[in-house]
């Protein structure tokens, strides 16, 4: 009768884990792509950011 009580927090640890991953690589992601954006097109149109 334990197990069933023990597996619930574990499978929302994973939930939360999983959740949080998927937003680092969304930052990361969204970071590089502004950065790429700024050194590439931002020199070409004038733009300071």
């Amino acid at each position: 009768m334990s197990e069933p009580e023990n597996k619930r927090p574990e499978q929302k640890f994973h939930l939360r884990r999983l959740l949080g991953f998927i937003f680092v690589v969304i930052l990361v992601l969204a970071i590089a792509s502004a950065v790429i954006d700024w050194a590439v097109i931002g020199p070409l149109e004038g733009r300071v950011l």
